[in-house]
């Protein structure tokens, strides 16, 4: 699937309608592996669920939506400052609908679904997949130095995970560094777009991914943007403290832990490169709750309900603005499979 930049009819090596055919098969095919994923995962635990939280009084239960929900409007004003950084003009109510509709593709493999706001993106307003691709890979980047600071912070409480999380950090300030230097961008082209030829097409995708990536993690933008993705981040902490006193459930400095074990579950799930982090997250948030002594059934409890309110409401929350949104003449088919020539990338202002 050519995400970046599709060439002009012309210049492709077999018929458009051969590729169109064959992209047509891969979209629907990894559509079909998400919604596989999500079916069986929320099956596991629906009854369960379910039952928890009927259980939880609505007071509590509007505390842990709102808490929520507080993620979601600091990572939406991250997500609009980068597309103003980047010089894009996009309305608010088209910008809150493709933030939001990214939100169904949570259980993709590897969070690759949030690509899906570029092709949105292209697909209303004609800007090039490749200029706003690295929109979603400096959210997903400041996200989690957001989730490792606060892991961090909790770690000097809690003296528990520090070693791993300065790795992690460090390694993702690497990256970060590694990916806004023009040195790493020019060896790319000369050692994998200059040895195919018919890579070459590319370059000017390549250009605008290092255009893009160099202005939206740059040191001042990240100094606003990681402080503000742990603001956002602690928010479901804040849902899971909530969720513990739901439960009936109270330790020493119980706000710490919560945000603590959502934020390194978080980094966990994230790492292990699996659909929504299932089965990493939940061990990690179980092997935290056992560590601090919260007990089995309550651990258990908690778990699952966090997950339903962060996993399942966004993928629900996601499907519902992408259906109520999306205009007659689009769909996910057309959106991947457009075939017309990407216009050349103007410089971010």
């Amino acid at each position: 699937m050519e995400l970046l930049h599709s060439p002009p009819p012309s210049s492709a090596g077999r018929p458009a309608s051969g590729r169109s055919l064959l992209v047509r098969v891969a979209v629907w095919a990894f559509l079909a592996l998400v919604v596989a994923i999500t079916i069986t995962a929320l099956i596991a635990d629906v009854d369960r669920v379910g039952a928890l939280l009927f259980s939880i009084s609505p007071g509590w239960l509007a505390a842990i939506v709102g808490a929520v929900c507080v993620n979601y409007a600091l990572r939406f004003l991250k997500w609009a400052w980068f597309l103003r950084r980047l010089g894009l003009t996009v309305t608010w109510r088209d910008s809150l609908w493709i933030f939001f509709s990214a939100f169904t593709m949570v259980l993709s493999p590897g969070k690759l679904g949030e690509l899906l706001k570029s092709f949105l993106l292209r697909q209303r307003y004609g800007f090039p997949v490749a200029r706003t691709a690295p929109i979603v890979l400096a959210e997903r980047l400041t996200d989690l130095l957001g989730l490792v600071v606060l892991g961090l912070l909790g770690s000097s409480r809690l003296a528990l995970g520090a070693g791993g999380l300065v790795v992690v950090g460090g390694l993702l300030g690497l990256g970060v560094v590694l990916i806004t230097r023009p040195e790493f961008w020019r060896w790319l082209d000369r050692s994998v777009v200059g040895r195919f030829d018919r890579l070459a097409r590319f370059r000017p995708s390549l250009r605008a991914l290092e255009a893009s990536s160099q202005h939206l993690l740059s040191l001042p933008a990240l100094v606003l943007m990681v402080p503000l993705s742990a603001l956002s981040w602690a928010g479901e902490g804040v849902a899971l403290y909530c969720i513990f006193r739901a439960l009936r459930v109270d330790t020493p400095e119980l706000l710490g832990l919560s945000v603590f074990a959502h934020a390194v579950s978080s980094v966990a799930g994230a790492l292990s490169f699996l659909p929504g982090g299932l089965g990493v997250a939940e061990g990690t948030l179980g092997g935290v709750f056992i560590y601090a002594g919260i007990g089995r059934e309550a651990a258990i409890s908690a778990t699952l309900l966090i997950r339903a309110v962060t996993l399942w409401f966004a993928v629900f929350l996601g499907t519902a603005v992408y259906l109520l949104g999306r205009r007659a003449d689009e769909s996910l088919e057309g959106m991947v499979t457009q075939t017309r020539p990407e216009p050349e990338p103007r410089p971010a202002t």
